[in-house]
């Protein structure tokens, strides 16, 4: 028993042991008995939830570092995969700027044999106004074999 309590309650206390029934007693033990052990958890489980709410401000704070450098390294690798297709664009864009450039200088090429072979075309119809037996399809093998290096196939 406890000694700092009043004489009266002390003296109650044991007057209700002698009198009471001890299942009653017993009864009464263990409701005090639960209560403070159910005040004492209540204590623990305060300290607990903000020590929890601490250790997850931390954590939280790392996973945000964490995420923040995941997304910097993802952001770096897209950098460098754009710039390697941008690379490859302009190289793919050189190259049909050359091969446009061939193409215009052969249809340059084709327009002025175009024109020559007219010419030779119209002044073979002169000569065949002119002259029986010649036609302008002669004159026109004989230019393209005397071009090419070939022989006429007359």
């Amino acid at each position: 028993m406890k000694t700092d309590a009043p004489p009266r309650k002390s003296f109650l206390r044991r007057l209700a042991l002698r009198i009471l029934p001890s299942s009653l007693i017993n009864r009464y033990r263990r409701r005090r008995a639960t209560r403070r052990y159910l005040e004492a958890l209540s204590w623990e489980v305060l300290e607990r939830g903000t020590r929890l709410d601490y250790l997850e401000g931390r954590i939280a704070a790392r996973r945000d570092g964490f995420y923040e450098r995941i997304v910097t390294e993802v952001l770096e690798r897209t950098e460098i995969i754009l710039q390697e297709l941008d690379r490859r664009i302009e190289g793919v864009a050189a190259r049909s700027g050359q091969e446009l450039a061939a193409v215009e200088e052969q249809l340059a090429a084709l327009k002025q044999e175009m024109g020559r072979l007219r010419e030779l075309r119209e002044g073979a119809s002169a000569e065949a106004l002119g002259g029986p037996g010649h036609s302008s399809r002669d004159d026109v093998r004989e230019t393209a074999a005397a071009e090419s290096g070939a022989p006429s196939q007359e």
